[in-house]
């Protein structure tokens, strides 16, 4: 074959070679685009072997075609080498354009057209309670989170996140080349993922828009293999959409936008989101003190929120911030003074038990029920609520304390009930001159460690010495104290009733530090738990509610979700149905043996002490709450009248319809107790319980107002309610609530006590404030026997209004019209004449009994000589002190 013809039928295969390797690697080229991007593409990116073996195969026939078309050519042997390597990488980068353009293509499909809404995008925000004094007292939250614009920030705080994340934020448009490709050079020399290349701008993208990008694919029934590939393939997938959104976000959104959305949205550990939240949670500071040193250690959490949060590691801490701080000098945002300077700065981080306190605990968690019935979940947890609460501070701090000390002293009374525990003989060294040990949870553990002792706080103590006078010595570890003298007694007198143990050295007992701090006295856990609700009684604002002993040991509300039985505190109800129908407070009735015949026979009760007092007056018979009385004034009123008035009084609970109601059988709540008798000192007209006074948004838009919100019906006539209200004051001037005389103030209210002394009850008000006390067990069991509420609730009711009573003007109840006045003898109910111990009691106008006609008639309190004297309390025990 001559040279002319071989070199026609070499350049015709070179066409061919050349054609078909450009349909192998287009062909190729479309598989490995298409595995790219289709997440149900077999294999990963890396072991798709058929997709590569093609592209090369491809290059190489279009090589051999090449080579086959230039082999006759004279002179072009030293540059096919260079001309087909051009060629080469002029069709390698033809198809990675095109694949490249095919793939943001067809991403970009997927992606928001617009994404201006980032500058309206409102992230989980936590609501928020404050109390009437402004006050922080609670926070519902998914995320812990506070908005902060960037004009409040200083300039070293955004400096901080600038410097160590994306120090060329202001240069790129998006995403840093250059960044990424040292993150991608540092991360094959460490042989592993050492740093991200990922900016601001596309960290902003990760967390908001694609922050759920990345699929769970566990429960897929994948093998393992196929799990670790499909996320491989999200994961590339997700990072490509990243950069797209970050160039169209930065052409969007201006830079000190981007920066804004991101301060206020990057996780910063400790369940903060954003520096606000975080120099809260951290520093207990407001965004506006934080310093260089704090801004560099809240900038270095971005790497490892966990790994480098100083709670967890302080070392660690200062060595990123250290790293911080240094690129912060390097890009001159500091100077090497403030670099100095800030490296030896102290650290002081709140204590955590401080941020997460939550203070006045039943009241809060009453505030999210009623805001999750308002709002729904999602609104209180996200939202940003604010609700300014009717919380008193002081009154919630008293009520706490007076609750608390009234159960121990109640449960002192009631026998000690043995140590807590016991220090092992080889450990007892170690537990003097140690920190102290607070007692925490309803097991009473010792396990933490405190420095100091504080007064109200319990601690552990071990018994050290039984001394021969019958003392008890306790070492607390700071301190090694004796008991006091009552309390040692007791100790030394207990004996297990199932083992026969006595008290031994290295026991444990529960203490309080004394008084003087001098001693220390037995502080047992109660097996009584109470509850405490203080009320304006004219606006219904709760102004403290404390549902049980201690929060941490029971979150359960017996204030506003225990049904309890009333007793005796029924009985204001029942007689204001009685002077409704035109009785008088000097009524007599007959206290003896009294039967009903009822649907299951006859029923005969009797009095609290099984003692009748025969011929008595109404203010006679509420004043020792007569139950014999009471049970024939139901039979006269009717149980429909009695029941109509305590749903008035709003009252919404199950009532039976039976005669034994007129001894306080129903279950009721202590708040519906409470707002019942707010009524009464309403002047009969109805309370409704208010625990908020309004809620506003974020922007401070107002969503609910409640201030105003309109008074109640009236339930039984003003005149009607004074007369109660009166008979009321008898029951702390005369009867089973003397003890609260020592309040010094005119004061109304009822004892209540029910069968077997299951409950005990004080409902007590002022001219300014009602208080409302119930003790029990949670098993309903009896609390001991002969307990009343007059011995129990009425200390604890007055060492609270002792305490948190507002010191205003000394005031009678008002007095409504069409009331008139008689001085009466306040046993038999006689007109009296004037007499130190005569009073002066309210009849409604028109009521007067006749044989009080045969004088001039009191209209007025001008006609009035001056009322006698407040009898002085009983000598007996008025305070808790000596329960």
């Amino acid at each position: 074959m001559d040279r002319a013809k071989r070199r026609r039928r070499d350049r015709i295969a070179g066409i061919f070679w050349i054609l078909g390797g450009l349909v192998v690697v287009a062909l190729g080229g479309v598989l490995v685009a298409t595995s790219m991007m289709d997440p149900d593409a077999a294999g990963p990116l890396a072991k798709r072997s058929l997709q590569y073996t093609l592209v090369v195969l491809g290059l190489a026939a279009m090589l051999r075609g090449r080579a086959l078309w230039l082999r006759h050519r004279r002179g072009l042997g030293r540059v096919v080498p260079l001309r087909l390597l051009v060629l080469g990488l002029v069709y390698g980068l033809s198809l990675g354009a095109a694949v490249f353009y095919y793939a943001i293509t067809s991403i970009n499909e997927d992606l928001p057209p617009d994404l201006t809404k980032l500058l309206d995008y409102q992230p989980n925000r936590k609501s928020i309670v404050l109390s009437s004094d402004g006050e922080e007292v609670g926070t519902f939250s998914i995320e812990n989170r506070r908005i902060v614009p960037l004009e409040r920030m200083p300039s070293h705080v955004p400096a901080a996140f600038i410097a160590t994340e994306d120090h060329r934020f202001f240069e790129h448009h998006g995403f840093d080349p250059v960044g990424i490709v040292h993150a991608a050079v540092d991360n094959l020399r460490s042989g592993r993922t050492k740093r991200g290349g990922s900016g601001i701008t596309q960290q902003i993208i990760k967390q908001t828009l694609l922050n759920e990008e990345e699929g769970d694919v566990s429960d897929l029934g994948w093998s393992p293999e196929r799990i670790a590939e499909e996320k491989k393939t999200q994961k590339w997938k997700r990072k490509l959409k990243e950069v797209i959104l970050a160039v169209r976000l930065e052409r969007e959104l201006t830079k000190a936008q981007i920066l804004s959305i991101y301060l206020n949205h990057v996780y910063l550990g400790h369940g903060a989101y954003g520096v606000g939240a975080a120099a809260e949670a951290y520093f207990g500071k407001e965004v506006e003190d934080l310093t260089i040193a704090e801004a560099a250690m809240l900038g270095g959490l971005v790497a490892s929120p966990t790994k480098y949060a100083p709670t967890h590691d302080m070392k660690l801490a200062r060595e990123r911030q250290t790293h911080v701080l240094e690129r912060m000098r390097d890009d001159h945002y500091i100077s090497e003074a403030e670099y100095q300077a800030a490296l030896v700065e102290p650290i002081a981080l709140v204590d955590e038990s401080d941020v997460n306190h939550l203070a006045s605990p039943y009241f809060v968690e009453h505030v999210r029920r009623l805001a999750t019935e308002r709002y729904g979940n999602s609104t209180l947890f996200k939202g940003g609520l604010r609700f300014y609460s009717t919380l008193d501070s002081q009154m919630q701090s008293a009520a706490e304390g007076a609750l608390r000390k009234g159960l121990e002293a109640l449960d002192r009374k009631l026998g000690f009930r043995g140590p807590i525990g016991t220090v092992s003989v080889e450990q007892r060294g170690a537990w003097t001159g140690a920190p102290a040990h607070p007692l925490s949870g309803a097991n009473d553990d010792t396990s933490a460690l405190a420095d100091q002792l504080l007064p109200e706080q319990r601690y552990g103590a071990m018994v050290v010495d039984l001394t021969k006078q019958g003392g008890v010595i306790v070492d607390l570890g700071p301190k090694r104290l004796p008991l006091a003298d009552a309390d040692a007694k007791d100790v030394r007198n207990w004996t297990d009733e199932k083992t026969h143990k006595t008290l031994a050295l290295g026991d444990l007992l529960p203490v309080r530090l004394g008084p003087d701090g001098t001693t220390a006295t037995v502080a047992q856990r109660p097996a009584l738990q109470g509850s405490m609700i203080v009320m304006d009684p004219h606006t219904g604002r709760v102004l403290a509610l404390v549902g049980g002993y201690d929060w941490t040991a029971s979150q359960f509300d017996r204030a506003t979700q225990a049904h309890r039985q009333v007793g005796s505190s029924i009985k204001p109800f029942i007689y204001s149905a009685y002077l409704e129908s035109g009785r008088t407070p000097v009524e007599h009735m007959h206290d003896g043996p009294f039967s009903v015949t009822t649907a299951t026979g006859v029923w005969t009760p009797a009095n609290y002490d099984n003692k009748y007092m025969g011929d008595v007056t109404l203010m006679t018979a509420l004043a020792f709450s007569l139950n014999t009385i009471s049970v024939q004034i139901a039979v006269q009123v009717g149980l429909d009248r009695i029941i109509e008035i305590m749903r008035g009084f709003g009252i919404t609970s199950p009532i039976p319809r039976h005669i034994s109601i007129s001894l306080g059988t129903p279950d009721l709540t202590p708040l519906e107790v409470a707002t019942g008798y707010a009524g009464i000192a309403n002047g009969g007209r109805r309370v409704t319980p208010r625990f908020f006074d309004l809620v506003t948004d974020t922007a401070g838009n107002v969503v609910e107002d409640l201030r105003s919100t309109p008074q109640g019906p009236q339930i039984i006539s003003p005149e009607v309610d004074y007369v109660l209200v009166n008979l009321m004051k008898g029951v702390v001037a005369r009867g089973t609530a003397r003890y609260a005389l020592a309040l010094g103030r005119p004061t109304a209210g009822k004892t209540g006590t029910s069968a077997n002394y299951k409950d005990v009850w004080f409902n007590g008000f002022t001219t300014d404030l009602l208080c409302s006390v119930w003790v029990g067990r949670d098993d309903s069991q009896s609390i001991g026997d002969k307990i009343t509420g007059g011995g129990v609730s009425v200390p604890i009711w007055l060492d609270f209004m002792q305490k948190a009573h507002p010191r205003t003007k000394i005031r009678d109840f008002p007095v409504p019209p069409n009331v008139s006045f008689a001085r009466v003898e306040p046993w038999s109910g006689d007109p009296a004449s004037p007499s130190p111990d005569a009073v002066w009691m309210p009849f409604v106008r028109g009521t007067l009994p006749g044989n009080f006609l045969s004088g001039t008639a009191v209209k007025s309190f001008d006609d009035l000589v001056p009322p006698p004297p407040a009898p002085r309390p009983p000598a007996k025990c008025s305070t808790l002190n000596c329960l």
